[in-house]
């Protein structure tokens, strides 16, 4: 089973691993300031770990590699500024470093969410409600990710994708694990 993540280019993760936040004290945070209300790495932290524990040393992944319409030209900076990396999530589950998988829907997947839901999701600002799996074997990689919701003018972030966030056993996948696309 394969997973992909994006890193900005310049990166060192096949030096290092790819790093979760709490692993990662240089991580760019400001999303999560926002959120959290929080102004420093380490007050970050705490607050995610109130979120769910073992959310600070999760790192998000797709089942497939991002696309871009012309409605969505943040995904494109996004796939231009960043570093492709493929996972075996299969060696990584079993030399023991998953500890926990969570999906993150789509908002617009009326499986998970109701109109009304939706609405409140997308008004408070969140874009990632997360729901824990039972295990990897959980993974949907037949899901069809439609690509054309994705519309910068709604300014919906990662709203519309559906991913999964991993909670690696210390923060860090090492580089054996990855592999670097293109």
């Amino acid at each position: 089973m394969k997973l992909y993540h994006y890193v900005t280019k310049g990166n060192n993760v096949m030096d290092v691993g790819l790093l979760s936040i709490s692993a990662n004290p240089n991580a760019d945070i400001g999303y999560y300031t926002k959120r959290s209300g929080r102004k420093t790495h380490k007050g970050v932290c705490v607050w995610m770990e109130k979120c769910f524990k073992g959310r600070s040393r999760a790192i998000r992944f797709f089942t497939t590699p991002l696309q871009w319409t012309k409605k969505s030209l943040r995904i494109k900076e996004l796939i231009d500024s960043c570093d492709l990396f493929e996972l075996n999530l299969t060696r990584l589950v079993k030399d023991g470093f998953v500890e926990a998988v969570y999906l993150k829907p789509s908002v617009f997947d009326g499986h998970y969410f109701s109109m009304e839901s939706r609405e409140k999701c997308l008004r408070s600002g969140a874009d990632e409600t997360l729901i824990k799996l039972k295990s990897e074997k959980d993974i949907d990689y037949k899901y069809h990710q439609t690509w054309d919701i994705c519309d910068d003018s709604k300014g919906l972030r990662m709203a519309p994708l559906q991913y999964y966030v991993l909670v690696i056993k210390g923060g860090i996948i090492p580089p054996k694990y990855l592999i670097k696309i293109g």
